[in-house]
């Protein structure tokens, strides 16, 4: 099977996670997701909440796509949980900075996992804020990532 672009909005923007869970990390491009937005609710083994996204027409998730082998999605499936209904993947159309749409893989949250009061801990928002800023996502994105987090105003 041919490769294929997975989008990455949460931790996995962190390219150095990237490269632990699948190996080298290929071609990246910074896109943006329309209709959905990024919450922190998906309840992680530890309690705390994880990134997810959420259909909301007026909403805009930044992430960026990797391009990724049928292997590599495979070992994303193990450490997203799709076995146990952690998280299950999503076709979804992304858009490039210049408006081309593009067919990409995401992860979201498996129903039995949600919770809407969870809070990321320090540690795993810290991870994705570090990737946001190392992929050049816009710092009103940034902000409003740090506004799901329960942070700021």
């Amino acid at each position: 099977m041919r490769d294929q672009w997975y989008f990455a909005y949460g931790s996995n923007l962190h390219a150095q996670q990237m490269e632990d869970r699948t190996g080298v990390v290929g071609e990246a491009r910074r896109v943006r997701l329309v209709g959905y937005r990024m919450m922190f609710n998906k309840r992680g083994g530890d309690g705390t909440g994880k990134a997810n996204i959420v259909w909301d027409p007026t909403g805009v998730v930044w992430g960026v796509i990797y391009r990724c082998s049928s292997d590599e999605l495979n070992k994303m499936d193990f450490y997203e949980g799709v076995a146990k209904g952690h998280y299950h993947r999503l076709q979804v159309e992304v858009q490039s900075e210049d408006g081309e749409g593009i067919q990409a893989t995401t992860y979201v949250a498996g129903d039995s996992f949600i919770d809407d009061s969870l809070v990321p801990g320090e540690g795993y928002l810290q991870t994705v804020l570090k990737g946001a800023s190392e992929q050049g996502l816009p710092i009103d994105y940034i902000h409003d990532i740090e506004m799901a987090a329960g942070l700021g105003s």
